[in-house]
This record gives C-alpha cells, structure tokens and sequence, in this order.
C-alpha cells in the first residue's frame, strides 16, 4: 500500500519540525509520497512564509520595496538548512527568485515558492 504524507505549515516552522517529520516519514516504508506546505508560526508573535509571500506581491505591486521582507524569508530557511546540517544552496534559490520578481509575477507562482523551498 502507497501512503501519501501531508504536512501543515506548523510541522515544518523550523529544524525541529523537520527532524520530527523525517522520523514519522522513516517509520513507515509505505509513506512514500510527501507533501508539504511552507513553513508555519515558530511562536505566538511569528509569520508564516505564505502569509510573507503575499506581504512581498503587495509591495511589488504598489513599487514598495519588498527586499526586507524576501530578507527575512530566506533567513527563515538558511537557518533551517544550517540547522539540520544540510548542502542546499538556499542562498541560490533566492537569488533566482530575486531576478524574476516583478509586480507583474503570478500570486500563485510566487506564493508557491514556500512549499517549493
């Protein structure tokens, strides 16, 4: 039997979360499929990146400078991959995704970039 794994945004908030997911997922061979969502709250006070890719569509469609929040977002999965002692090279994602920011990018495609990362 082929299990498919669906996991919410508070399950992948930080490098803990992703340990715990990685347990759940090598615990049974069956969990073959995973799909996840971008990373949720850490805390009470905490952003979600989705809710952060809309805040960064907004700034791009009113010529708001949207580096600030991008900045934090890339932070947020730098630490995840340093965190868990991972290669990725995160650093280069963004700088793709830098280069084809405009205010005329697709809400979705952008949005979709958390469970992309």
């Amino acid at each position: 039997m082929l299990k498919v794994a669906k996991f919410g945004g508070s399950s992948m908030a930080d490098a803990g979360q992703y340990q715990k997911i990685r347990d759940i997922i090598r615990s049974d061979p069956s969990r073959r499929v995973v799909v996840v969502s971008a990373a949720g709250k850490r805390f009470k006070t905490d952003h979600k990146v989705t809710d952060l890719l809309y805040l960064v569509q907004a700034h791009l469609k009113y010529g708001v400078s949207h580096e600030e929040i991008l900045s934090m977002i890339e932070d947020r999965y730098v630490e995840i991959r340093d965190q868990l002692g991972l290669s990725f090279d995160v650093e280069k994602e963004f700088d793709t995704l830098r280069r084809w920011l405009t205010p005329d990018v697709s809400v979705d495609e952008l949005v979709s970039r958390g469970e992309y990362l």
